[in-house]
């Protein structure tokens, strides 16, 4: 009798200890991811800062850095997923579950971007034209040249080669285990870029002038739509939290940054989902924009397009839309832009 008493409370004992120390390590998780959400603001946002004080000198080495580190990232983040057997094997239902967020996010994002557009229509500033008056004079201002459709898809590829290359590169030995602080390393550097060419970049400060404050709007919906159509794939999809979904859908196209981020705060499991997630949405904008437009009105590209319509899709916005819709694509682009580095990490550190 006295052995079984022993022994119950030895058991409840190991108990209390496994859980002790499962709660330490989870503790010990959060805080980690705590610690990194804020070193991603402070680079940001010091960075930033540094670019805006230092505008009136441009530093264009800074894009070529920044593309540099991009294509690190997303090398090391191949090495990463190449030194996990497991998660090769399930290349096939990552990629399934990213189909699904780019579904349920599209469905959310045409929904509201369509309705946003039917009230605007209704309550128009301008009553002769049915648009604002902002948006109109902004249609006149000159515009940077963008690069062409074919240039961005290229470099598309490229970004996903130096992904690819990291994957096969240490599958098949080529490339040895790299230690998880390299990861960070470059990710601080990218940020650094990143936030530095948001400082010097007076783009979006003119257009914050120029666009109608209704209109300005848009990026909300955006995130707004991104976010239903998340929580949606959380129900169908259990095996990840909803603030993981949240976290993969807030890249809102940015696929380097955003699954980076995810990577290094949530394993690559989640960030490959990120990753094929932004790509689905970006060519879903590249191909499908002509159609958008003409099924859910003239928001509902730039709003599948997401963070991306400041580059990468606005050529095909500008010929499906109209130019008068060119000022508002960029501030939207950009303003979903600014919100990836504040927005994955703060839903990462959630789960």
């Amino acid at each position: 009798m006295r052995c079984h008493s022993r022994g119950v409370k030895s058991a409840r004992k190991d108990a209390k200890s496994g859980y002790r120390e499962g709660h330490t390590v989870s503790f010990l998780r959060k805080k980690g991811e705590l610690c990194a959400m804020f070193t991603v603001i402070l680079i940001l946002w010091g960075s930033a800062a540094i670019g805006y004080v230092l505008r009136r000198h441009p530093f264009r080495a800074v894009g070529r850095l920044t593309t540099w580190s991009v294509w690190l990232l997303l090398f090391l983040m191949g090495c990463e997923v190449g030194a996990n057997p497991d998660l090769i094997s399930q290349l096939g239902t990552l990629g399934l579950e990213a189909l699904i967020l780019t579904v349920a996010s599209f469905a959310g994002c045409m929904g509201l971007s369509w309705a946003f557009w039917e009230y605007l229509q209704k309550h128009p500033k301008n009553k002769n034209t049915g648009l604002s008056n902002s948006l109109s004079e902004a249609s006149s201002s000159p515009i940077s040249p963008k690069p062409s459709i074919r240039q961005q898809t290229g470099e598309s590829m490229v970004i996903v080669g130096f992904f690819a290359f990291g994957v096969s590169g240490t599958r098949l030995g080529w490339i040895p285990v790299l230690p998880p602080e390299a990861g960070f390393y470059a990710l601080c550097l990218l940020l650094g870029c990143v936030g530095f060419s948001i400082g010097q970049n007076d783009e979006m400060r003119h257009g914050l002038r120029k666009i109608d404050k209704r209109q300005a709007l848009l990026p909300v919906v955006t995130a707004v739509g991104t976010w239903l159509g998340a929580i949606s794939t959380a129900l169908l999809i259990q095996r990840h939290t909803p603030a993981d979904w949240l976290a993969a859908g807030s890249g809102f196209g940015y696929y380097s940054l955003s699954s980076i981020l995810i990577t290094e705060m949530r394993g690559a499991e989640l960030g490959t989902i990120a990753l094929m997630y932004n790509i689905f949405r970006e060519l879903a904008a590249l191909i499908g924009a002509p159609l958008l437009y003409r099924m859910f009105g003239p928001l509902a590209p730039i709003s599948q397009g997401g963070a991306t319509t400041g580059d990468t899709t606005l050529p095909i916005i500008a010929g499906c839309c109209g130019n008068q819709f060119v000022p508002l694509s960029i501030f939207h682009g950009f303003a979903l832009d600014f919100t990836v580095p504040f927005l994955v990490p703060f839903f990462c550190s959630l789960s």
